[in-house]
C-alpha cells in the first residue's frame, strides 16, 4: 500500500479548500525525513504534515500536533523559518498524474489589517503570534516541494530561482541521474511513458491487452492467472496503483483478480477506470482483524470492511497512525538510544585504554633488548659513558651506574610492565566485541516498532550487563516477543530476528543447518532464515528473503542493498560474544531493495 497520484489529488483538493491563502505560523521536523507546518488558514488551524519515509511517504493534514522530533537546528529547518514561516501559501499544484505536491509560498513585509485582524469572528487564541521567523523588508519567494516516491520520497525547498536550496535527502549524481543537492536545479522526476487514464477508451484497452498476449515478453505482467488483468493497467497507464486498478476491475467484472480474456467487458473497464478519478471524492478506509488495511480517495467496493471517512486526510491519518508514530514512543525509544550510546562510549574508551597499553608491549622488546646489548657488550663500556651504540641503534645509559646496573634497570621495568600488560589481549578483544554487539543492538533499535519491541530490546540489553539492574527495575515489563515469522510466495517459511536475542533464536535454534541464512553485508540487521528442508528455493523467494533482510537492517533507506546468502551450517557464534554475534562463509551476494513484509 503506497501514497498513489490519485490519492495525492484528492489531498491537493482538500489544501485547497483549507490552506489555501493561510499563513505558516510554525514549522517542526518530527523526524529527519519528515516536515510539519502549522498553518492558519479559513479563521481555523492546521497541521499539515510532509514526510519522506521510506515506506511510507506522504502528505496530509493531521489532527494530532506533531511534535518535534529533531532538536538540533538543521540547515533544512533554519531555511524553512527565514523562507516559509510567516509566509502565505498563494498556490498548491500537483503536476498531471505525478505524485508531487508544490507549495507555493510568499513571505513579505507584516501587513497591516490583515484579513485575521479585521474579521471579527476570527479566533484571536486560535492564531498565535508568529515567532519563530525572521523579519523580512521585501518579498520572499519559494516552493515546498514533495516528492511522494517509496524510498526516493523527498521534501525539498526551491527558491524562486528554481535553485534548491536544502532538501530532507541529499540525492548525489553518483546515486541518480537526477541530483537533488543544494545549489543545483530542480528538476521534476520525468514522467513516465504510459497512458492517461482519465483518458481510457475501450479501443485502447483492448489493443493494449490484445498487443500484451500476442507478444507476452513485451509484458509481462499480462501473463495468465492471478490479477494479469489488474498488473496490466498499472502497466499501462500512469499514476495507477495495484489497488485502484484491482477497483476498476472489480467494478466492471465483479472480481478484482480477474484475468484477461476474450470476452472483457472493455467498455465498462475503461469507464470503471476514468471514474476513479471523478469528483467529489469518498475518502474509504478498509479495515481487518490488525488495523486498517487500505485507504483510498474513491468507494473501494472490492473490499469487505470498509468504513467512510470526513476527508482524505482523516483516513491517511488513521492509516499511518498505526504504521509510523512520529510521537508515541518516541521518548522511551531516545532514552534507550542514550543509554546504549553512554554504555558504547564507555566501552570504546575502555578499549582505547587496552589499546594504549597493548602499544607499549613494543618499548618491551625494546627494554629487553637494551639489557640484553648492554651485557653483550659490558666488555666495551668504560666509567661514565652516556650512550653505547649497537647496530646502528643507540642506548642511553645512566653515568652514575655500573653498566651491570644499567642492564638490571632494563630488565626490572621489562619484567614490570610484562606483569601490567598480562591479559590485556584478551580483554581488548572482548571490547571490541561489545562494541560490536552493542552497534547491532542500537541499529536493531532504530527499526524496532512498537513499544514492546523497544522494551524487549531494552530488556536484553539489561541481561547483556550494558546498563544496571537497578534502572532497569523501574521500567515495566514487556512480554518477550517471538521472530517475525511469514510466508514466501512459494509457501516457504522465513523467519527474521529483530533483536539480538530473536537472532540468536532464529539462527541456532530456529535454523537447521540446511537452512538458508541471509544477512545484510557489513552492516548490523537482522538474521533471516529461510525454512528450506534441504531443498533448493526458487529464486523469487530467495529475493523476497534478501528483500526483508534489507529492510530490517541499518540500510532501511538505500535504494539497494548486498544480502550475503549461506547455510546455515556455515555460521557460528562468536567465541565469548554477546548474543546474536557470529561469523560466516557468504555463499551468494544478492543486491535487492528493501522491502516490508506487511
Amino acid at each position: 500500500m503506497y501514497f498513489d497520484a490519485i490519492t495525492l489529488a484528492a489531498v491537493a483538493d482538500e489544501l485547497r479548500a483549507t490552506i489555501l491563502d493561510g499563513r505558516v505560523q510554525r514549522v517542526r521536523l518530527p523526524s529527519p525525513l519528515s516536515v510539519a507546518l502549522e498553518i492558519f488558514g479559513r479563521g481555523r488551524r492546521h497541521h499539515l504534515l510532509l514526510s519522506a519515509h521510506p515506506q511510507w511517504t506522504r502528505a496530509h493534514l493531521s489532527v494530532a500536533k506533531p511534535s518535534r522530533g529533531v532538536e538540533r537546528d538543521t540547515p533544512l529547518l533554519l531555511l524553512l523559518r527565514k523562507y516559509v514561516v510567516g509566509g502565505r501559501v498563494v498556490a498548491i499544484e500537483q503536476p498531471p498524474l505525478e505524485r508531487v505536491l508544490l507549495l507555493s509560498i510568499t513571505k513579505g513585509p507584516p501587513a497591516r489589517n490583515t484579513a485575521e485582524e479585521r474579521e471579527p469572528d476570527a479566533d484571536r487564541w486560535n492564531a498565535p503570534e508568529i515567532d519563530e521567523g525572521e523579519e523580512v523588508t521585501e518579498p520572499l519567494r519559494c516552493e515546498l516541494i514533495v516528492e511522494l516516491m517509496e524510498r526516493r520520497g523527498n521534501v525539498i525547498l526551491v527558491g524562486d530561482d528554481n535553485i534548491i536550496m536544502e532538501s530532507a535527502r541529499h540525492i548525489t549524481p553518483r546515486m541518480s541521474r537526477r541530483p537533488v543537492q543544494p545549489h543545483e536545479p530542480y528538476e521534476l522526476p520525468p514522467a513516465q511513458d504510459k497512458r492517461d487514464p482519465r483518458q481510457a477508451t475501450a479501443e485502447g484497452i483492448r489493443a493494449l491487452l490484445e498487443s500484451g498476449q500476442r507478444d507476452p515478453s513485451t509484458n509481462p505482467s499480462t501473463s495468465a492467472g492471478g490479477q494479469a488483468l489488474a498488473r496490466a493497467l498499472v502497466g499501462a497507464y500512469r499514476g495507477l496503483s495495484p489497488l485502484a486498478a484491482r477497483e476498476a476491475v472489480f467494478r466492471a467484472t465483479g472480481r478484482a483478480d480477474a484475468a484477461i480474456a476474450p470476452d472483457l467487458p472493455y467498455e465498462r473497464i475503461a469507464e470503471a477506470v476514468r471514474a476513479l478519478w471523478s469528483t467529489p471524492w469518498q475518502p474509504n478506509l478498509a479495515l481487518g482483524a490488525d488495523g486498517p488495511l487500505a485507504f483510498a480517495p474513491y468507494a473501494l467496493s472490492h473490499l469487505a470492511m470498509v468504513e467512510p471517512q470526513p476527508s482524505i486526510s482523516a483516513a491517511l491519518d488513521v492509516f499511518y497512525s498505526a504504521r509510523e508514530r512520529l510521537t508515541a514512543h518516541s521518548q522511551r525509544r531516545d532514552a534507550l538510544r542514550q543509554q546504549l550510546l553512554d554504555a558504547r562510549e564507555r566501552i570504546d574508551r575502555q578499549r582505547r585504554l587496552l589499546s594504549e597499553e597493548l602499544e607499549r608491549a613494543r618499548d618491551l622488546d625494546r627494554l629487553r633488548w637494551e639489557g640484553e646489548m648492554i651485557y653483550g657488550f659490558l666488555h666495551t663500556i668504560e666509567s661514565g659513558q652516556t650512550v653505547l651504540e649497537v647496530e646502528g641503534r643507540r642506548i642511553a645509559l645512566d653515568p652514575a651506574r655500573t653498566p651491570v646496573e644499567n642492564a638490571k634497570d632494563r630488565f626490572h621495568a621489562y619484567d614490570k610492565a610484562k606483569g601490567a600488560l598480562a591479559g590485556v589481549p584478551e580483554r581488548l578483544r572482548a571490547a571490541e566485541t561489545r562494541l560490536a554487539g552493542l552497534d547491532e543492538t542500537l541499529a536493531l533499535l532504530e527499526l524496532a516498532e512498537g513499544f514492546e519491541a523497544i522494551e524487549g530490546i531494552a530488556r536484553e540489553a539489561v541481561e547483556q550487563g550494558y546498563f544496571r539492574e537497578e534502572a532497569a527495575r523501574k521500567k515495566p515489563r514487556a512480554r518477550r516477543q517471538p521472530p517475525l515469522r511469514v510466508e514466501s510466495s512459494d509457501g516457504y517459511t522465513i523467519y527474521i530476528g529483530r533483536s539480538a536475542g530473536q537472532n540468536e533464536q532464529v539462527t541456532f535454534k530456529l535454523g537447521a543447518p540446511d537452512d538458508l541464512w541471509l544477512h545484510a553485508r557489513g552492516i548490523p540487521g537482522a538474521h533471516v532464515v529461510v525454512k528450506s528442508g534441504g531443498r533448493e528455493p526458487p529464486e523469487r523467494t530467495l529475493l523476497e528473503a534478501a528483500a526483508l533482510a534489507a529492510y530490517f537492517s541499518k540500510a532501511r533507506d538505500e535504494a539497494g542493498v548486498d544480502v550475503e546468502m549461506s547455510r546455515r551450517v556455515l555460521v557460528r557464534r562468536v567465541p565469548g560474544g554477546p548474543p546474536g554475534l557470529v561469523t560466516y562463509r557468504a555463499e551468494r551476494t544478492l543486491r535487492v531493495a528493501p522491502r516490508a513484509p506487511w
